[in-house]
């Protein structure tokens, strides 16, 4: 009797190779696609610095003092206003996950903030603030807040009611309770707002320095552009964007996959 044989089913491992790899082709295509544009419109236009430029310009760029100055300074309003607003978001999803007249207050100054554009809280920020830089950190705050309070509170909204009543059974204590059943649960929300939350930092505060402080990466792009330096201006968002890739694929998604480890795939 001729045997047969059946290929092997990929293993799990297999398919989580192919599909990083998958995702790294993506993302190497879509970069390449800008590079070309790039290319295209500083070829085609002068109002676009060639690439060549722009990086033969990177090197002396990094090495100025004051550009890692300024970087410094944007990092830390990003990182301070930041852990703010996922306290407060926090909070205010606590307050929200349940029915109740302080949970309606809170969700209606929530969507308040939400719907508060970035622009105009800059602006208000510059006249109640002047120019003192916890402006920054007040705008930074206020539009970040109540994003993370809304993904914590739809988190909060979907704890296994059967995890906590087996705990109940058990006899935890609140903290015991809070520890080994309700942060568990959460970990996956908090970090997805944290880490939408930190790109839109980034964002909102350039933002702010623009009309609020002389000092920072926001400043330094206003400069640039008022003064028509278009290489700067490219050189400011390569740092920018830098920043941004790093703390997502470097800080982020490492401490992620960490503390995540236990969760079977």
């Amino acid at each position: 009797m001729t045997s047969v044989t059946t290929p092997a089913a990929p293993t799990a491992a297999g398919t989580r190779l192919r599909a990083a790899a998958g995702r790294w082709a993506l993302s190497a295509a879509g970069v390449g696609g800008v590079l070309a544009l790039w290319w295209v419109g500083g070829s085609a236009t002068r109002y676009v610095p060639p690439i060549g430029e722009v990086v033969g310009e990177l090197p002396h760029f990094l090495g100025q003092s004051s550009t890692w100055v300024a970087v410094g300074t944007t990092t830390q309003r990003v990182l301070w206003s930041l852990a703010v607003a996922l306290v407060l978001g926090t909070a205010a999803a606590w307050v929200m996950r349940r029915d109740g007249f302080w949970s309606r207050v809170t969700a209606s100054l929530t969507a308040f903030a939400i719907a508060v554009p970035s622009t105009v809280a800059a602006l208000l920020a510059l006249y109640l603030f002047r120019r003192d830089p916890l402006g920054v950190y007040a705008v930074v705050t206020f539009i970040c807040f109540p994003f993370v309070a809304t993904m914590l509170r739809q988190g909060m909204r979907e704890l296994d009611r059967n995890i906590g009543e087996m705990s109940d059974v058990y006899g935890l204590s609140g903290t015991a309770r809070a520890r080994h059943v309700v942060l568990p649960q959460l970990v996956p929300y908090v970090f997805a707002a944290t880490r939408n939350e930190y790109a839109h930092a980034w964002k909102v505060v350039v933002l702010a320095e623009l009309f609020i402080v002389n000092s920072g990466m926001g400043y330094e792009f206003s400069q640039a552009f008022d003064h028509f330096l278009l290489t700067e201006v490219l050189l400011w968002l390569l740092v920018f964007v830098a920043i941004l890739l790093a703390g997502e694929y470097l800080v982020f998604r490492t401490i992620e996959r960490y503390v995540l480890s236990w969760r079977v795939m």
